[in-house]
C-alpha cells in the first residue's frame, strides 16, 4: 500500500532561521566594509529563492564569487543560533506515528542545510525519510522535480498528502506537484498571497497540522 507523505519547507516553517541569516549578512557586510546592517524584519524580505538571490538583495548589487563564498562561510557558521518554531518536534513525531512519511525540501544550499538539520534535530533527524536543499540534483522550488522523485523512490501517493511552507514559492511548489498546500502564517511570506484559492489551509501554530493530517 502506498504511503501518504508531507513535505516541509525549512526557513520560516520548521526553524526561525532569520536569526542566523541576519547574523551572517551583517557579519559579511562588516567584513566587506559596507556601512549598513539589517534588522530581522528587513532580512525577512530577502528569503525564499535561495542564497544567491538573498545575498544579492542584501548587497543591493551584483557580487563576486569571493564575496559570496565569504557569505556562505558566515552563513554556515552562524546558522546554529536559529531556534525551532514552537511544537515542531512533538508534532513531527506524532505525524510519523500516524504513518506519514516526512521530507524536507529547502532552497537553502544543500551542504549548509544538511549540517543545520543534523545539528538542530540530533537523533530526531530520523523522523525524515529524505532531506534536500538547493543542489545540482533537482531544479529548485517551485519545481516539482523533488516531489515527483520521492513519490517514485519511496512508493508514495499524492492523495491525502501535503506540502507545508510559508511562502508563495512553497504554494507554487505544492500546486506544481499536485499536493494539498498548508501555509504557516508565522513564517516569512507576505500576507497578500495567503488568500490564494489553491491554499488548503492557513495555520498559525505548527501543531494544528495534527487536526488536518489525520
Amino acid at each position: 500500500m502506498k504511503s501518504k507523505f508531507i513535505v516541509f519547507d525549512l526557513d520560516g516553517t520548521l526553524i526561525n532561521t532569520l536569526y542566523g541569516i541576519r547574523e551572517a549578512l551583517n557579519e559579511t557586510l562588516k567584513e566587506l566594509n559596507i556601512p549598513f546592517t539589517y534588522s530581522l524584519d528587513e532580512t525577512k524580505t530577502f528569503i525564499g529563492n535561495g542564497a544567491k538571490v538573498l545575498f544579492a538583495k542584501a548587497l543591493k548589487r551584483d557580487f563576486t564569487a569571493e564575496e559570496f563564498n565569504l557569505f556562505l562561510k558566515n552563513y554556515e557558521k552562524d546558522q546554529y543560533i536559529s531556534p525551532f518554531f514552537p511544537n515542531v518536534i512533538e508534532t513531527l513525531k506524532e505525524l510519523k506515528n500516524r504513518g506519514y512519511r516526512l521530507f524536507c525540501n529547502s532552497n537553502k544550499p544543500d551542504s549548509i542545510l544538511q549540517k543545520l538539520m543534523a545539528n538542530k534535530f540530533g537523533e530526531s533527524i530520523n523522523l525524515f525519510d529524505n532531506i534536500i536543499g538547493d543542489s545540482t540534483k533537482f531544479n529548485r522550488k517551485p519545481s516539482p522535480d523533488y516531489v515527483n522523485y520521492i513519490v517514485e523512490k519511496f512508493d508514495l501517493t499524492k492523495d491525502g498528502s501535503y506540502y507545508v511552507g510559508d511562502s508563495v514559492v512553497d504554494l507554487n511548489t505544492a500546486e506544481n506537484s499536485s499536493l494539498k498546500s498548508i501555509i504557516v502564517s508565522y513564517g516569512y511570506g507576505d500576507n497578500e498571497f495567503k488568500n490564494d484559492t489553491y491554499i488548503t489551509k492557513v495555520i498559525d501554530n505548527f501543531e494544528i497540522l495534527l487536526d488536518i493530517a489525520k
